[in-house]
């Protein structure tokens, strides 16, 4: 079934009522007809499956056949915070990022940060980038929309970020990834995990030793250097795989 995030007022008491856009791609680009069956999500974590009674470019209605709790929505907080990076390379670890199942994104400006990145910038692609994590929340089964945040300084995310703090960093060499994820397993469940990752170039030795002095845990990832569009989602992916997220 085709799914979509509405406004939470488009369903009350067992209808539906949607207008706008998603009526546009229902009737024109998928054509749906009445009788037909979709779910609808208001991004509380729920979903209600609809079988359409009428349908135009311009509205939609139906009846609530069936509510459910979103199944697709992870049950441990990973916070993502990525160094902003340049072209279209963000907008795929949004896309890719959601689909893993990271909860929250903060774009964050980096003394290596391209110039143009300046939080004005990056705040102006604030929209584009919703858009971005909605429809891969909508492709990949998710009932809540991860959580974009604005735009900010290393200095700021590292005071800000919650439950277990981790920044990739090509320079150590003696903490790895995998085991700190084994060691802080119960913090991980409990609290989430929170991970930096650099821009284009890394981060340089002063942030690093700024992050250090805030208690972030700096671990490597390997032998391989990983670009900054790829290393946010592979921890993510290595962190779900630990935590039992990826399937028994």
């Amino acid at each position: 079934m085709h799914r979509f995030f509405v406004a939470p007022q488009c369903i009350h008491e067992g209808q539906a009522t949607v207008n706008g856009q998603v009526a546009r791609q229902a009737a024109r680009v998928l054509r749906l007809q009445p009788g037909d069956n979709i779910v609808l999500m208001d991004d509380s974590g729920s979903e209600y499956v609809v079988t359409l009674r009428s349908i135009s470019s311009s509205s939609l209605e139906g009846d609530v056949i069936e509510e459910r709790k979103g199944l697709g929505d992870p049950g441990v907080t990973l916070n993502l915070y990525q160094g902003v990076l340049k072209g279209d390379k963000f907008e795929m670890v949004l896309q890719k990022g959601t689909e893993i199942g990271i909860s929250n994104f903060v774009p964050v400006l980096c003394r290596r940060s391209i110039p143009r990145a300046s939080k004005e910038w990056a705040d102006g692609r604030h929209s584009r980038w919703y858009s971005i994590l909605t429809e891969a929340s909508e492709q990949s089964g998710r009932a809540c929309i991860p959580i974009l945040g604005s735009t900010a300084s290393l200095s700021e995310t590292i005071t800000v970020a919650s439950g277990l703090r981790l920044m990739a960093w090509e320079g150590e060499t003696e903490r790895g990834f995998r085991e700190t994820l084994v060691e802080n397993m119960d913090e991980i469940k409990e609290s989430g995990l929170s991970f930096f990752v650099g821009p284009e170039g890394g981060f340089d030795h002063e942030e690093v030793e700024e992050a250090r002095d805030a208690g972030v845990v700096l671990v490597s990832l390997g032998q391989r250097i990983l670009r900054g569009e790829t290393a946010g989602l592979a921890m993510a992916v290595a962190a779900m795989y630990q935590v039992g997220e990826m399937g028994k």
